[in-house]
């Protein structure tokens, strides 16, 4: 990064997976409307933990082009290099001006390897394996995966996303002219799944769910419904079976059978979130639109890991460990409570808590300013403007 060099182009280095795209993009679009720069996305296959060690080794040796070079060419690479360089051709824009960014540990690897080539900046989002931070001109870090403390660091409250007035507006325009509501009150429901902490089961649809579906059919409330991908379904089939039976669905979105998104949609339309915990970024997702958030307490999957959570819990509340070392459900219920903490989500341990959240003092919105795709943005730009690498 050179003082005085503008920033002109940011490169999107995608893996596809729709999270990770999702937070690069959110960074990348708020990067474009404070700079004006070009955003281009190229997609690339993960990289394997081998391939990673040797873009490490490549990448250690500082100024050495050429170790670059074979790595891109043994990996297949090189077609990413040809393209960098036809687009800062149309752009009349040289290496330095340009910032390569990437989210996980996949695509990283090449996302820095484009950066050091070019002699452009480099950005993260989350903690890259084998590679970690520390190589990066920038990384963005979510708190609860409790980075060190570092001047390329941007500790941030969840993770960044897409989510912006202009898509919410759209897109509650669109669901609004097919669904339109029927009643003032409007609860949006956004279900994850299983995973290797949560169970979203059609027993947990029976107790959790159910008792929202009448609550809405008895006092007038609209529902808009939808799944995730990590949805089983088992779950799906029985939520949809439960909505048939209960007119206050307004509209459901089932993950599997769908690939359209209605969250933008959803934020749009409903004046009250309700999400599982299972997901940080449903939640993050849900407060970034404007909603104090709901979360719904998900089954925890029995194992003996549990156990090692618990005891690991116990001794970072006796102040034995550091938070940095909690796991598994501790961890992400702590992720949780720094929402709660600020106002931005509450937790939903039963019905009655259910009934305080749609019916209390509080808003379902927190009207407070929360964005962290634009707060990481600003903070690039900032340091782009300056000419400081923060290396």
């Amino acid at each position: 990064m050179s003082r005085g060099k503008r920033l002109k182009a940011v490169f999107v280095i995608s893996d596809g997976i729709r999270g990770h795209v999702n937070q690069s993009r959110g960074v990348a679009h708020f990067l474009s409307l404070i700079t004006g720069c070009e955003v281009r996305e190229l997609e690339a296959r993960p990289a394997g933990f081998l391939v990673k060690i040797k873009a490490k080794r490549a990448i250690d040796k500082e100024g050495n082009g050429k170790a670059l070079v074979r790595w891109l060419k043994g990996t297949g690479g090189v077609s990413f290099q040809e393209a960098v360089k036809e687009t800062l051709r149309s752009l009349n824009a040289a290496g330095e001006e340009v910032l390569f960014l990437s989210a996980g540990s996949g695509v990283a690897p090449l996302c820095l390897s484009l950066g050091r080539l070019f002699k452009g900046g480099c950005a993260t989002i989350m903690t890259p394996a084998v590679l970690g931070t520390r190589p990066f001109d920038f990384a963005v870090v979510p708190e609860h995966d409790f980075p060190k403390s570092s001047k390329n660091v941007l500790v941030t409250l969840g993770a960044p996303n897409f989510v912006t007035e202009e898509k919410i507006r759209q897109e509650a325009e669109r669901l609004k002219e097919l669904f339109p509501p029927r009643f003032e009150k409007r609860i949006g429901l956004l279900l994850g799944g299983d995973d290797g902490n949560y169970r979203i089961t059609p027993r947990w649809i029976e107790g959790v769910v159910k008792p929202v579906f009448e609550y809405a059919d008895k006092n007038g409330a609209d529902l808009y419904v939808t799944t995730s991908r990590r949805t089983s379904e088992e779950s799906e089939k029985a939520l949809e079976g439960l909505a048939q039976k209960h007119p206050c669905v307004r509209y459901l979105c089932l993950a599997s059978r769908d690939p359209y998104n209605p969250l933008y949609g959803i934020f749009g339309l409903a004046t009250h979130l309700l999400a599982t915990e299972d997901s940080v970024s449903m939640v993050s997702e849900a407060a970034t639109a404007g909603f104090r958030v709901g979360v719904l307490l998900a089954e925890r999957k029995k194992s003996v890991k549990r156990l090692a959570e618990g005891f690991c819990k116990h001794l970072v509340d006796w102040k034995i460990l550091s938070a940095g070392c909690l796991f598994g459900v501790p961890k992400f219920v702590l992720a949780i409570e720094r929402f709660c903490e600020r106002g931005l989500a509450c937790f939903i341990k039963d019905f009655a808590d259910f009934e305080s959240f749609v019916e209390g003092s509080f808003s379902g919105k927190h009207g407070v300013q929360f964005c962290e795709a634009k707060r990481a943005a600003e903070w690039i730009a900032s340091a782009w403007e300056e000419g400081e690498s923060t290396r």
